[in-house]
């Protein structure tokens, strides 16, 4: 009987053969790869099971160690420390009224684990500026206000000026001979003196100091009439006896102060709070950002942290994020009056 099967030549079964093989290892292959791409799917990100915060934080300052900047930043990361279970680092950047560390803290990632201890000199910074690389409050969320602190306007025990008003009434008399020295050209305590002129009419003469310290050895020797100091630096000077002051600009002083005239109440408008606080670069996860809010606004509101502020003159003062940005905007808004009205020129970038 004859055999219709297609009977195959050897050469061509074994080709056959060899077609059968390649397609049997890739489908394996392709049935391992998706089962391992099931796994990665099913399996949760090692990082996503990582409470926050999982490493070590750092609190850049842009002052030099042993100011009030620096002392604050360290009370807070001590503080901060102990309640989130994780090493807080302080990191000094000084440099430009803290614009340098400003720009560092941009440059990181926005993941929570980097803060940025801000002074009040933030605000004059962006005022003072043509322009610069970053929005001085869009680009960064406002964690809290930590410390407030007023500025005083003093003189020495002998000086003849018994008060503000009879200081304002000599340099309008004799313009341009009264002098005040600030801590440099283009901060709070130098555009102080310029808001001073500009309400009053009165004419004096800007003496910059590389520092508060620079200063006062010419104050106290009688070569510079007044000073335009921060509380935290005037306080411990009047405590000695070297400094009489005339007028504060702010409301909340410490209670060697209370009997000192408040500046608005002299000169309409004249009112100015010198500020340190905690931001960090805008982006985080919101549920980082409200736990780093809750934690350090716990911190300023606690006994502990007022009564270590008020040793150097400052108050403990907690803010909302959005108040926060509220202050830092007005405050560029009425130092560019200022530097308009006295026509002071603005520094490149």
């Amino acid at each position: 009987m004859k055999n219709n099967s297609m009977t195959l030549s050897a050469p061509l079964r074994s080709g056959f053969d060899r077609l059968a093989r390649l397609f049997r290892r890739h489908a394996t292959k392709v049935a391992l790869a998706g089962l391992a791409m099931a796994s990665l799917a099913s399996a949760p990100r090692a990082e996503a099971q990582e409470p926050y915060p999982s490493r070590p934080l750092k609190i850049v300052v842009g002052f030099a160690p042993g100011g009030s900047s620096d002392t604050v930043a360290r009370l807070v990361a001590e503080r901060l420390s102990a309640r989130l279970g994780k090493p807080v680092v302080v990191e000094n950047k000084p440099g430009a009224g803290g614009y340098l560390a400003t720009s560092q803290v941009l440059r990181q990632p926005a993941d929570g684990y980097t803060l940025l201890l801000l002074a009040s000199a933030h605000s004059v910074t962006a005022a003072m500026r043509v322009s610069m690389p970053f929005d001085p409050v869009e680009d960064l969320d406002w964690l809290t206000t930590a410390a407030t602190y007023g500025m005083v306007f003093g003189v020495r025990p002998d000086s003849p000026y018994a008060s503000l008003v009879e200081i304002i009434a000599a340099a309008k008399a004799k313009p341009k001979t009264l002098t005040y020295y600030s801590v440099g050209e283009g901060t709070a305590h130098h555009l102080l003196g310029e808001w001073l002129s500009a309400a009053t009419g009165a004419e004096f003469v800007h003496v910059p100091y590389r520092g508060s310290s620079a200063a006062l050895p010419d104050f106290l020797g009688g070569r510079v009439d007044m000073m335009i100091d921060t509380m935290t630096f005037a306080l411990p000077q009047m405590q000695a006896g070297a400094v009489r002051p005339l007028a504060v600009t702010s409301k909340t002083v410490p209670p060697e102060m209370a009997k000192v005239p408040y500046s608005g109440d002299i000169v309409p408008g004249l009112s100015y709070e010198s500020w340190l606080g905690l931001a960090m670069r805008k982006g985080a996860p919101a549920d980082v950002v409200t736990k780093l809010r809750a934690e350090i606004t716990a911190i300023v509101l606690s006994d502990s942290f007022a009564q270590e502020l008020a040793k150097f003159g400052a108050n403990a003062t907690a803010s909302t994020g959005e108040e926060f940005a509220a202050r830092i905007r007005r405050e560029i808004a009425d130092f560019n009056k200022v530097i308009d009205a006295r026509g002071i020129q603005r520094q490149q970038q």
